[in-house]
């Protein structure tokens, strides 16, 4: 008897195990077919078209390397590709710079409702739509009726050529960037200090350590599982930067502005030369790739595991 009742309790537990193997595979079907959809299959697609001359109209031809071998030499491709570099890096070290220490000083304030305040003011232009945000600076940083420039002719400083010089337009994104951006990395950083064990600091200070002393010692090497992870996050967004320039310069004044996306975006919209397009997909996909491998490998010498 004793045999038969655990075989079927083994049959019992094989069937509840399957039966919830099968739920949770209805429940995460969803995101799989969004990925197969979204992702796995137009990645897949771009990369054999890559390989093609296609213009839409026409029966592809199938032409090896030939796209690649185009773009070495293409000096848009190269400018717009340091272009892209010079942005990423930029808005990365701002973004997340900023955020880790507006989330400390936020999370040192003592009054609960000024924390929460705050941390929603911060987070609020991150829920904002990237053209929306972009039409708003564009109506501030216009160069002769722009609001900003009023204020700073009040103040007797000359008008600054926001969006209309090469130098300033750079700039001028970078900062709509980190404006709209930082606040997520904000809410990333408050949450990982909140996992941070209160009674760490309480033994620091009874033994004398100062204020900087517990930033660097405590505080700074527990956030860097939120600072590797907001790392990788913000420079891969970085790297497909579009709407932004895209409203606000359209790549120029020149090409000073004009980034990877936005090429490619131009060649195969505006040119339907899908397979050069796809080439430069492919391109900008194994950049990021190979910096985002580069990171998870680098990390395991600076990230503090607790």
């Amino acid at each position: 008897m004793s045999v038969m009742s655990s075989g079927l309790r083994g049959k019992r537990f094989n069937r509840l195990a399957i039966n919830e193997a099968v739920a949770g595979y209805f429940f995460i079907l969803p995101t799989l077919l969004s990925f197969l959809v979204f992702f796995l299959v137009p990645t897949i697609s771009g990369l054999g078209m890559s390989f093609y001359e296609w213009d839409f109209f026409s029966a592809p031809e199938y032409v090896g390397l030939e796209n690649f071998e185009e773009l070495v030499g293409d000096k848009l491709f190269i400018r717009t590709l340091r272009n892209t570099a010079i942005f990423a890096l930029s808005a990365t070290a701002l973004n997340v710079g900023l955020g880790m220490f507006i989330a400390i000083g936020v999370n040192s304030i003592g009054w609960r409702w000024l924390r929460a305040l705050l941390r929603t003011a911060y987070f609020i232009p991150f829920v904002i739509s990237t053209v929306v945000v972009a039409l708003l600076f564009g109506f501030l940083l216009q160069e002769s009726v722009g609001v900003v420039n009023y204020f700073l002719t009040r103040l007797g400083i000359a008008r600054v050529p926001w969006l209309t010089s090469s130098a300033w337009a750079f700039r001028s994104i970078v900062m709509i960037d980190v404006w709209k951006h930082v606040g997520f990395f904000t809410l990333i950083f408050l949450a990982g200090l909140q996992g941070i064990p209160r009674e760490l600091y309480e033994a620091a200070v009874v033994d004398g350590a100062g204020r900087r002393v517990r930033l660097t010692r405590i505080t700074i090497p527990l956030l860097t599982p939120s600072l590797f992870f907001s790392l990788i996050i913000a420079l891969i967004g970085a790297f497909q930067v579009f709407e932004s320039m895209f409203v606000l310069t359209n790549g120029g004044p020149g090409d000073a502005t004009r980034t990877v996306v936005m090429y490619l975006y131009r060649e195969a919209f505006g040119s339907f030369n899908m397979g050069y397009a796809a080439s430069m997909a492919v391109v900008l996909f194994f950049i990021i790739l190979a910096l985002t491998i580069t990171q998870v490998r680098l990390g395991d010498r600076w990230v503090f595991y607790r």
